[in-house]
């Protein structure tokens, strides 16, 4: 048992070891902009700083010791594969790396505007925020956002989208789309929308009450395209699918 023991202290140990971390400071920046072909996780902290923590099994090649991971339009300067540089009053994060890093994870506060962008075949996942999200996949992978208020525009060429909210943020519209993969939106029951919910080829299902408007006393009603109000009207709220199912549900 005592011998279990040492190699689980070892283990741990060694793990808190390899695990890496990249701290910089967000003062004076607006947006943080996240640049990435390889899976893209982030989360939120107390801090006011960015934090890059990579994962223990982040390892470079034996024989790249002494030498500089470099990649499009940088090199890393923060030691867990990432191009780290100010551009204006914008914080650019740039992934050199084509693999999963090591599980890295990258943490902003709560209030941080972000933009993150995939560039590869990979997911994408957002949590926690309360301010301003843009998030894209540019080629293909799933893109999941959890426990935030918004605004957002979220866009993917081949992928699933998931979205759940705490709130809704009433101050700008909300945009959610991809062209080849279902939607699928949690909004708290009592949120005041506008709402369009257009699928070319899939299937719209809700749990929500829509008032659809009439005009000279008939509904517009399509399967393919519904307009409509929940809870007498709100933010402006789009969910568009070209091929899958899309998906909204009370919370």
């Amino acid at each position: 048992m005592k011998k279990i023991t040492i190699l689980l202290v070892a283990f741990l140990i060694n793990l808190t070891m390899n695990a890496q971390e990249y701290t910089k400071s967000l003062e004076g920046i607006e947006w943080v902009k996240i640049e990435s072909k390889a899976p893209i996780i982030v989360k939120t902290h107390s801090k006011k700083d960015l934090m890059i923590k990579g994962g223990s099994a982040l390892q470079f090649p034996e024989k790249a010791k002494g030498l500089k991971l470099v990649g499009e339009g940088g090199s890393d300067n923060t030691n867990v594969g990432f191009y780290v540089f100010k551009e204006g009053n914008n914080l650019i994060v740039r992934n050199l790396l084509k693999s999963d890093n090591g599980n890295a994870i990258l943490y902003l506060p709560a209030s941080q505007k972000i933009k993150v962008k995939s560039e590869g075949l990979n997911d994408m996942e957002i949590e926690g925020f309360s301010n301003e999200i843009e998030a894209s996949s540019e080629i293909t992978g799933n893109i999941t956002l959890k426990n935030i208020t918004g605004p957002i525009t979220v866009n993917s060429s081949t992928g699933d989208i998931e979205v759940i909210f705490n709130k809704v943020n009433q101050s700008s519209p909300i945009s959610i789309s991809t062209a080849t993969g279902t939607v699928d939106v949690t909004l708290p029951e009592n949120t005041p929308a506008e709402l369009s919910l257009e699928s070319t080829m899939g299937e719209i299902y809700t749990n929500f009450n829509l008032s659809i408007p009439d005009k000279k006393g008939l509904k517009a009603i399509s399967a393919q395209n519904i307009k409509g109000s929940i809870n007498n009207g709100g933010v402006k709220i789009q969910l568009n699918s070209a091929t899958g199912n899309i998906y909204l549900r009370k919370k």
